[in-house]
């Protein structure tokens, strides 16, 4: 079936043959880019939350006039350095190699996937230099660490800005002046603000409400430059956040908004399609002209002009609808439910969505359409997972939603973990070796968790727990560890998870077989800086995958 370009043409050269007009110069108009000016604005750390809350006339004004979605991806590990890289060079951190923000050209643990200049993976700003070296091409960021992304030789203007107001402006300045052909913008508010505050926190709207006034300006900049009939301004981000921290797994870290507007954008375009921060760089060349290298695995967001349909996709998206809420709610990185100390929890579940119905189940296994229907708050008397999904029609419509509830049985026995916290030097990379060191603080705590832990301070800190765990049938365990940053888990003094490092929360997991009854159980953990959060699950004979249950946890 030939292209809708492939068709233009034929069109054109057969009026051109019928009315006696140049073959050429309508071939030439035929393959004429869409635009012949891109400004891409990257924010740091801004989730779809922090569009959809705060208080954002220009993006809100670009959704309108313009395509998107709030349900783009970042790639893995939801880090910076990654999510910009592929943002630059159309592939994963396979592919390019920048698996993290201490990522350095000549540094690197495995070399890329090809090679363009200088041991980079080929960038956006390398395919438009080699292709139109004449034109006009820039980079103005905030953060020091987008620079180590890529070659500067192959970029105008280089400038790393002073704080967010200094970028934006800088970047409106060069527009103003000199019309790019194509520029790569950075700021980097938000993520201070997610980091030092906490995403979804006011402090952090209030960063996103700035970046948007400053992404105005930027908007102000290409009509006042006299471009606006030739240009596309594209807004997105790396990631997201959970509490203060990312680079783990969840959808809170994961999804990130999609924006484009400007000369023949579709107007209110639902980008209901699958994009990640890879696809950049190929709708920046198409959307320019230029040919994207077959080394990039990204494509083109076609669907974001008007004169292109919405791709025919045979397996939809996945969050057509939102999946239903559980009460008590989920709170940063601690999933909904929770721990219950003093008496049996109550289970409320809401549905989201202006239809359908809320089944739901109690033993950890997923909804069916014969699984209970929801019709009211349920008492939770015993420690338990609880599923529930969205049913429309009879048939399951939205993701499961998950809940973790822990109730504390009362119990002639003392309950819990005895837990130290230890100062540890600037700036730690993975766990120290405890021996030696003596604790800042110490307690008895329920569960493996921050919950209650009065730490002497947020960074540079590390905790163990120790105690027993006391499994109620012989057999195979397998035992998780989330955290930010690095934790280990032992039994019986082996290690049985390792999820050591700096990293956001991330799970590793591993087994062993324990018999029936106690064991000695010990969790280290520490965090360098930035998020801080760690949880510990089992599963094992007849018990589904959980925290581990605090009523088998005993500090003697």
């Amino acid at each position: 079936m030939p292209s809708p370009r492939s068709a233009l043409l034929a069109t054109l050269l057969g009026a051109a043959a019928s009315l006696a007009l140049p073959a050429q110069a309508l071939a030439q108009e035929a393959d004429a880019p869409p635009v012949h000016h891109v400004i891409f604005v990257g924010v740091d750390g801004m989730s779809p939350d922090g569009v959809r809350k705060a208080r954002t006339p220009v993006m809100d004004a670009m959704i309108a006039e313009g395509a998107s979605t709030m349900h783009a991806r970042s790639v893995l590990p939801t880090s910076s350095s990654p999510n910009w890289a592929s943002m630059l060079t159309g592939v994963g951190p396979s592919q390019h190699g920048v698996t993290s923000n201490n990522w350095r050209v000549g540094e690197f643990t495995f070399p890329t996937a090809v090679s363009g200049s200088g041991n980079f993976f080929p960038s956006i700003f390398q395919v438009l230099y080699d292709q139109h070296p004449e034109w006009e091409v820039g980079a103005i960021y905030d953060w020091d660490g987008f620079g180590n992304l890529y070659d500067h030789r192959f970029v105008d203007h280089n400038v790393d800005g002073d704080g967010d107001a200094d970028t934006a402006a800088k970047a409106a300045e060069y527009i103003r002046t000199s019309r790019p052909q194509f520029l790569f913008v950075h700021l980097d508010q938000v993520d201070h603000a997610g980091h030092g505050s906490g995403h979804g926190t006011p402090d952090y709207y209030a960063a996103v409400e700035s970046a948007d006034a400053e992404i105005g300006l930027i908007r102000q900049a290409v009509e006042d430059a006299g471009i606006a009939d030739d240009t596309i301004v594209i807004v997105s981000a790396d990631h997201g956040g959970v509490g203060k921290g990312h680079g783990g797994e969840s959808m809170a870290e994961l999804e990130i908004p999609w924006i484009a507007a400007g000369a023949g954008v579709a107007e209110g375009r639902d980008l209901a399609m699958p994009i990640s921060t890879y696809n950049l760089p190929a709708t920046v060349a198409y959307l320019l002209g230029a040919e994207a290298p077959y080394a990039w695995i990204g494509r083109p967001v076609r669907a974001v002009l008007a004169s292109e349909e919405l791709p025919q996709q045979t397996y939809l998206v996945s969050s057509f609808y939102a999946p239903p809420v559980i009460s008590p709610l989920a709170d940063g990185n601690n999933p909904a439910g929770g721990l219950f100390v003093d008496g049996p929890a109550e289970l409320s579940i809401a549905n989201p969505n202006p239809e359908g119905e809320i089944r739901y189940t109690l033993d950890g296994s997923n909804p069916s359409a014969s699984s209970p229907l929801y019709r009211g708050p349920v008492a939770i008397k015993h420690s338990t997972v609880v599923r529930s999904a969205l049913f429309v029609d009879g048939t399951q419509a939205s993701v499961p939603t998950t809940a973790y509830f822990r109730v504390l049985e009362p119990s002639d026995e003392p309950r819990g973990l005895v837990w130290n916290a230890y100062l540890l030097p600037e700036q730690p990379v993975r766990l120290p070796a405890f021996t030696g060191l003596e604790p800042a603080a110490s307690g008895v705590t329920n569960e493996v968790s921050l919950a209650g832990l009065d730490l002497p301070r947020g960074n540079a800190v590390a905790v163990t727990f120790e105690g027993f765990i006391d499994v109620p049938t012989s057999g195979h365990y397998e035992f998780s560890l989330a955290s930010d940053d690095g934790s280990k888990l032992y039994i019986e003094g082996r290690t049985v998870v390792d999820n050591d490092g700096d990293h956001g929360v991330i799970m590793a997991s591993g087994s062993t077989d324990l018999e029936a009854g106690r064991h000695a159980f010990r969790v280290e953990w520490f965090n360098g800086g930035g998020g801080a959060w760690i949880g510990a699950w089992f599963q094992g004979p007849g018990i589904v995958r959980q925290f581990i249950d605090p009523n088998l946890l005993t500090p003697q």
